[in-house]
């Protein structure tokens, strides 16, 4: 299915918890997890769904240390402060929180279908 085309809706039983297109995921992951939906949604059962979803979302969860006098991410794992400015690290989530993504993936394990919307 063209990507630009594409929409979904997602349920637990009878009720929509998502219906959209993934613009809320970064455009690494959105490609993957379209392509995969579009081709296994149809055919998956609940425990198959639920998996798809998941492992589709588990970047969400991704944390990393920020630099709040820089704002800079710092990619090694193991020191206490900033390379640039020695500035004070914290733990923080990499990508921006979706209230959206934060239904889903509060449902995995519940979700009973995905509905493709041609």
């Amino acid at each position: 299915m063209e990507q630009s085309n594409f929409s979904c809706k997602i349920f637990v039983d009878e009720d929509e918890i998502y219906s959209g297109n993934f613009s809320e995921v970064p455009q690494k992951f959105r490609n993957r997890i379209i392509d995969d939906i579009s081709e296994w949604a149809e055919c998956l059962g609940k425990s198959g769904t639920n998996e798809l979803l998941y492992s589709h979302l588990i970047w969400y969860h991704e944390k990393g240390l920020y630099c709040e006098s820089c704002e800079g991410m710092i990619e090694e794992a193991k020191i206490d402060n900033c390379t640039q400015c020695q500035g004070e690290l914290k733990e923080q989530f990499v990508y921006e929180r979706s209230s959206e993504i934060d239904k889903i993936l509060t449902c995995i394990g519940m979700i009973s279908r995905i509905e493709v919307i041609k």
